[in-house]
């Protein structure tokens, strides 16, 4: 789950999801002006924005893995997650306004998950969007560069098959492809664009001897590899550029095979 964008994006969310807390706790919506202090409004909003936060990014990262909803819309999917994220964030907004403020029997779920469904549902699809457009100016902002490079850095080459999705600045020195979400981030030596495309629809289009799968989200080309090392959890491949790519348990033995990983 970490390598997703849902969860690459934590350190920039959270100073929203923080600060809309704590507007919340100043305000205090939905009666609690007048039932707690600011000190435990802080407390209450605070835990219970950051845990459904938390809880949206789950299941957007677990919907995300299930091919039924990758054709879904980004808005569509993440609409399901902050209604699925709303079922244990319901429980959690109990468990603190029993402990925090006053005693809250559990039949009242009934009446409370319709308030915060509508608002993780709002939450989720904010999220979504903003990872989408965080996604796109990641791409931009990489074409720009790739397209202020000399034109004599850039290979010239026909562009069979997948290559013809390769924008020419990138050349055709193919290193890796990296499944983001919906879309597909091409890795060459010149750098990376972003593409909308499944990474199973690339590697179809791509021969078999051109490079090998080395984790659900990361396909390695051949000659790409300079080096791996192994972290406190996993090996991981560095690539001539500098890029680390993690090789998960499924696809391991093969990388061994391929030499890849000594």
């Amino acid at each position: 789950m970490r390598e997703t964008p849902y969860f690459r994006s934590i350190p920039r969310q959270l100073p929203w999801v923080l600060g809309f807390a704590v507007v919340m706790a100043v305000t205090g919506p939905f009666g609690l002006y007048a039932y707690a202090g600011l000190g435990i409004r802080l407390v209450y909003f605070v835990t219970t924005a950051v845990l459904i936060w938390l809880q949206v990014l789950g299941c957007a990262v677990l919907l995300s893995q299930v091919e039924a909803f990758q054709r879904w819309s980004i808005t569509a999917r993440m609409a399901l997650a902050g209604i699925l994220a709303a079922i244990p964030g319901t429980i959690e907004i109990i468990v603190l306004h029993s402990w925090l403020i006053r005693p809250t029997p559990l039949r009242a779920a009934l009446e409370i998950y319709p308030q915060t469904a509508f608002l993780t549902v709002f939450v989720s699809v904010m999220v979504g969007l903003f990872i989408e457009q965080r996604l796109h100016t990641d791409a931009d902002n990489e074409r720009a560069r790739v397209a202020s490079l000399p034109a004599a850095d850039v290979p010239k080459q026909a562009a069979p098959d997948f290559f013809r999705r390769v924008p020419p600045a990138l050349g055709r020195d193919l290193l890796a492809l990296e499944m983001e979400d919906h879309y597909l981030r091409i890795h060459t030596a010149l750098g990376s664009d972003l593409i909308l495309l499944r990474l199973r629809d690339a590697l179809a289009e791509l021969e078999p001897s051109l490079g090998r799968q080395v984790h659900r989200s990361w396909w390695v080309a051949e000659g790409a590899v300079a080096s791996a090392e192994r972290d406190a959890r996993r090996p991981m491949l560095v690539l001539r550029n500098g890029l680390r790519v993690p090789v998960s348990k499924t696809f391991r033995d093969q990388v061994k095979q391929a030499g890849w990983l000594g």
